[in-house]
C-alpha cells in the first residue's frame, strides 16, 4: 500500500469523524441526517445532469444492494446517536475492521496472516472495553446491558457497515475491471448513484415519521452544518471507494478506524461525555489492532 493511499484514507477518517460529530450535536440526529440526505440527493442529481454516469449494467446490482443497506445504516446510526453518547456509539459501530476480514476471507477469498488475526483480536477486545463504561461486567450483566437502545442500535449500525463494505468492495473491484484506471471519478459516480437510492429511502422514512414543521425547523437552524456534513460525507466515502479499487478491504477499513480516536476526543473534551480515560484506552487498543491489520501480509 502506497503512502498516498494511506494519507487519503486517514483524511477520509478525519472527514468521517467530523460529520458524525456534527450529526450528534444537532438538535435531532434523525432529522439532521435527513437534511444531509436531501442535500446529497440534490448534489447527485446536479452532477448526473452535467455528466451522464457511465456505469456498466453488472455494477447496478451492487449499487442497489448497497443503497438499501446504507438506508438501514442511516436509520440505525441516527437512532444510536439519539439514545447514546457518540464516544460510545461511534467506536462500536466503526469496529467493523475486526469482523470484516472474517467475511472477506469467506466471501472475497482474501488471506489473513497470524498478525492480522492478532489485530482482529485487539479490535474485539477494544469493543468489549467500550461496552462496559461502568466497570467490569459479569456475563449476565453484560447481556442485560446489550439490551439497551444505544447498544442495540450501535451493533445494528456495525452490522450494516460490514455488509455494505463487502458489497462495495466487490462492486468497485468489478467497476475497476470493466472500466479500467484508478479514476476517482468512478468512485464518485458509484457513491452518488448508491447514495441517491439510500438518501431517497431515508428521506421518505423521515417524512413518514416526523411532522413537516419539525423537519423544516431543523433545516433552518442548521443549514451551514448540514451542507458541511454533506460535503464531508461524500468526500470521505469517495476517498474510500477510490482506495478500494485496488487495495484490500481489510486494510483500507482498518486504517480508516483512526477516526475512532478523533471521535473519542471530540466526545470527551467538547461534549464532556463519560469514561474518557477508559474509552481512550479502548481506542488505543483498537488503533494497535488497526496497525497490526494494516501492516500484516
Amino acid at each position: 500500500m502506497t503512502a498516498s493511499v494511506i494519507i487519503l484514507v486517514l483524511l477520509s477518517a478525519l472527514f468521517h469523524a467530523f460529520w458524525n460529530y456534527l450529526s450528534k450535536v444537532s438538535y435531532s440526529p434523525q432529522l439532521f441526517l435527513a437534511w444531509v440526505a436531501i442535500v446529497n440527493i440534490a448534489i447527485s442529481i446536479a452532477v448526473f445532469l452535467v455528466r451522464t454516469p457511465v456505469i456498466p449494467s453488472s455494477i447496478w446490482v451492487y449499487i442497489i444492494a448497497s443503497g438499501i443497506v446504507h438506508f438501514f445504516y442511516l436509520v440505525s446510526l441516527s437512532q444510536a446517536y439519539t439514545s447514546g453518547e457518540i464516544s460510545y456509539v461511534y467506536p462500536i459501530a466503526r469496529s467493523a475492521p475486526g469482523l470484516i476480514p472474517i467475511f472477506a476471507v469467506l466471501i472475497l477469498h482474501e488471506k489473513i496472516s497470524w498478525q492480522g488475526i492478532l489485530g482482529i483480536s485487539c479490535t474485539l477486545v477494544s469493543v468489549y472495553m467500550f461496552i462496559q463504561p461502568e466497570g467490569l461486567y459479569t456475563l449476565p450483566k453484560l447481556l442485560e446491558y446489550l439490551k439497551k437502545p444505544e447498544a442495540i442500535w450501535s451493533f445494528s449500525t456495525l452490522g450494516t457497515i460490514i455488509v455494505y463494505s463487502i458489497l462495495d468492495k466487490k462492486g468497485m473491484s468489478e467497476f475497476y475491471n470493466q472500466v479500467g484506471g484508478s479514476d476517482i471519478v468512478n468512485a464518485v459516480v458509484y457513491l452518488l448513484a448508491e447514495s441517491l437510492l439510500s438518501a431517497g429511502l431515508y428521506v421518505g422514512y423521515v417524512f413518514y415519521r416526523f411532522p413537516w414543521r419539525e423537519i423544516v425547523t431543523i433545516g433552518q437552524h442548521s443549514g451551514v452544518q448540514i451542507f458541511i456534513s454533506t460535503l464531508l460525507k461524500i468526500s470521505s466515502y469517495s476517498l474510500i471507494l477510490y482506495a478500494l479499487m485496488t487495495e484490500s478491504v481489510s486494510y483500507i477499513s482498518a486504517i480508516r478506524q483512526f477516526s475512532v480516536i478523533f471521535v473519542v476526543l471530540l466526545g470527551g473534551f467538547n461534549l464532556g461525555e463519560s469514561q474518557l480515560k477508559l474509552r481512550l484506552i479502548a481506542g488505543a487498543t483498537m488503533v494497535i489492532g488497526i496497525f497490526l491489520l494494516a501492516t500484516s501480509t
